[in-house]
């Protein structure tokens, strides 16, 4: 696509939610999220038609600075008389000019990068509450809408503060894009593969998405954004990573840790990693996982314990800038190895990091393959198996423990080969040691990135095999695509 050319995809539920307001009263509304996920974008999208006044607070500056910037945006917004109500640069004074220059005016007020407006202090929280009971809500009618890119601070400083429980009507925690989203678009330019290649790399981060320049293969792509001097996703974790967590070591010590085993439970990140016993681990982990970096899971049959959760990179980006480009980055900006991207393609690393994040994939996607699968409308619990014990690390890729009693049990391949009958013997070695006390019927799936050999279709083990286009492609609204 063209680099000037901005598409708007997806997030229907969410312009819903901030569009249903009818400007009769006040409403406040928090939206959460990592950047780049678009959150500024969706705000611009559902107010095109009502006026909008845009505060930004300023990364890394002070308090001073911050109130200086808001005092510059008024007076843009409302002229120089409002200089002269503005002797006192604190922010009940600024909120109180604010709440007298909109008046009666039905209007947004958007507060973009609010912790960063806030300093990462509460104080600015406080203050606001007295802006919002005493000024806003009595005198105006306002949607103000707060929107922040560290989650940990708009969670647990915004949401959960007293001083604004009970006064936050919406509150929009804005996710990656899924497939579905996009792929309609791409698929003008790109085959359903190469859609699904640029997912495993970046996932569904919208300004990421922009950057593929989609006249052109996803291999070019990834050796100009990632394996070329100075390119720009060598250079996004920097600014990605600093700007949630500073230059606190241990979030990236965890997240290293973390792509290099694959999964691991949190007495063994926090023994691996040399953390300190108590509630420093569980900050770190929950830090990481509200930011969208990293997630926890249980078995399927165990969803809500905490005992035999695991924790992974969930975030493809991430994951793939750990795996490649966080130990050769000097490498790459130097500029002297031009085939740096190539020498991974054909050898043991790139081809098993590419089958384990598109098993990821699938079951990010999960409610599509169910679909495709025919049993979408029923029941069910979603995600992989594992042995608790973690003496064997075998797993299944992902199953469903469904109502109508059936456990669909899927073997995800992602190959530029043919899948032959030698998946079969590996797939039933892990599906023999699946505890089934309930004596559900067992379905086997094979999802696979590459066409089967006729050999294996002949023998008949699988119940469904699934290629990318039966689930993803135009044959996802169908749901009896299979061999």
């Amino acid at each position: 696509m063209s680099k000037n050319n901005k598409p708007f995809w997806g997030r229907s539920k969410e312009l819903e939610l901030l569009r249903n307001w009818d400007g009769r009263n006040s409403r406040l509304s928090v939206i959460y999220g990592r950047r780049r996920i678009g959150k500024t974008r969706l705000v611009t999208q559902a107010f095109q038609q009502i006026k909008t006044y845009n505060f930004e607070g300023l990364e890394g500056q002070s308090q001073r600075e911050q109130q200086s910037l808001f005092v510059v945006k008024m007076i843009e917004y409302f002229g120089n008389s409002v200089n002269e109500q503005l002797e006192k640069h604190d922010w009940i004074s600024l909120l109180t000019c604010l709440s007298q220059q909109i008046k009666d005016s039905s209007c947004i007020v958007f507060f973009d990068e609010f912790q960063w407006m806030a300093g990462n202090r509460t104080s600015l929280v406080s203050q606001l509450k007295y802006a919002w009971d005493n000024l806003f809500i009595q005198h105006n009618r306002v949607h103000l809408v707060l929107c922040g890119s560290v989650s940990s601070f708009m969670i647990n400083k915004v949401l959960k503060s007293k001083a604004l429980y009970g006064r936050v009507d919406k509150e929009i925690h804005l996710l990656p894009l899924l497939f579905q989203d996009i792929v309609t678009d791409f698929s003008q330019k790109r085959s359903v593969r190469d859609i699904i290649e640029i997912f495993l790399l970046i996932g569904g981060i919208p300004k990421y998405l922009e950057l593929f320049d989609l006249d052109r293969s996803v291999q070019l792509n990834t050796v100009d954004l990632f394996f070329s001097p100075n390119s720009y996703f060598i250079n996004e974790y920097e600014r990605l990573f600093s700007s949630h967590f500073g230059k606190n070591k241990h979030y990236e010590t965890i997240l290293i840790f973390l792509q290099k085993n694959r999964w691991s439970d949190r007495k063994t990140i926090q023994d691996k990693c040399h953390l300190k016993e108590g509630g420093r681990t569980t900050e770190y982990l929950n830090n990481l996982e509200q930011a969208g970096f990293i997630e926890n899971y249980a078995p399927v049959d165990r969803t809500n314990t905490i005992r035999h959760s695991r924790y992974r990179i969930c975030d493809p980006y991430l994951d793939f800038y750990f795996r490649f480009l966080h130990e050769n980055k000097k490498r790459i900006n130097k500029g002297t190895d031009q085939n740096l991207f190539l020498k991974y393609l054909p050898d043991k690393l790139y081809y098993p990091w590419r089958g384990y994040a598109f098993e990821k994939f699938c079951y990010q996607h999960e409610h599509l393959i169910a679909r495709s699968l025919g049993f979408g409308g029923i029941a069910y619990d979603a995600g992989p198996w594992f042995e608790r014990n973690n003496r064997e690390r075998f797993q299944i890729d992902l199953a469903y423990i469904r109502s109508d009693r059936v456990m669909t049990i899927c073997e995800i391949k992602f190959m530029d080969n043919e899948v032959d009958l030698n998946v079969i013997d590996d797939f039933q070695k892990r599906l023999v040691k699946i505890p089934n006390p309930r004596k559900m019927t067992i379905e086997r799936v094979l999802i696979t990135a590459s066409a089967p050999k006729k050999s294996l279709v002949d023998r008949g083990y699988f119940h469904h095999i699934l290629t990318l286009d039966n689930i993803f492609g135009s044959g996802a609204k169908n749901t009896n695509n299979s061999f």
